[in-house]
């Protein structure tokens, strides 16, 4: 018969893991748009995504196998931007990966901005290689501030393909390492 200590643990730790499975397999809630005025949109492959997508049933689509893919991208702030600077990050599981940062002095207040951006750049941000980056729909957020105001937002974004492994292989070997562990410990005990 396990002791009141044993089963707590126990309890504990199923809770936990339960929690951790929870947050890495479903996909993140979308807030909508963005906030503070400012407006930007991105072209991929020919289609034209922007505030709109923010939400799993209409998210931005990366293609993430494809080689050569370029995101031509634009932007623009209502207000004074002398002085910005900003992020933007994908939220997988229950980390973000930055994917751009930027700031500039901006003496002469350039309120709008363009340019492209690699794809393979993005995939090389993944700390595995290309077949092992886990397929699915995430959050993208950013933020943008300058001496004028400020600006978030968030859409979601599909990284689509068919890798080898997905986010449920991720998390099941997560959950049997940490379960490993625990045995391990416990007959340490």
């Amino acid at each position: 018969m396990k002791s009141p200590k044993r089963r707590r643990r126990s309890t504990r730790l199923v809770l936990v893991l339960g929690v951790m499975a929870s947050v890495l397999m479903l996909p993140a809630t979308a807030m909508a748009g963005i906030d503070g005025g400012c407006t930007g949109s991105v072209v991929i492959e020919g289609t034209t995504y922007g505030p709109n997508n923010d939400t799993v049933g209409n998210p931005i689509v990366v293609p993430i196998e494809k080689d050569g893919v370029v995101a031509i991208w634009e932007g623009k702030v209502p207000f004074d931007n002398e002085n910005n600077q900003g992020e933007l990050g994908i939220v997988v599981g229950p980390f973000t990966i930055n994917i751009a940062t930027w700031g500039d002095a901006n003496t002469a207040n350039k309120q709008g901005n363009s340019g492209s951006y690699s794809i393979e750049e993005f995939k090389d941000l993944f700390p595995v290689p290309e077949s092992l980056i886990p397929r699915g729909v995430y959050q993208l957020s950013g933020e943008h501030s300058a001496d004028g105001g400020r600006c978030t937002g968030t859409v979601m974004v599909k990284l689509e393909g068919s890798g080898s492994i997905g986010i449920a292989t991720v998390v099941g070997a997560a959950i049997t390492f940490v379960t490993m562990l625990g045995a391990g410990l416990r007959r340490k005990s």
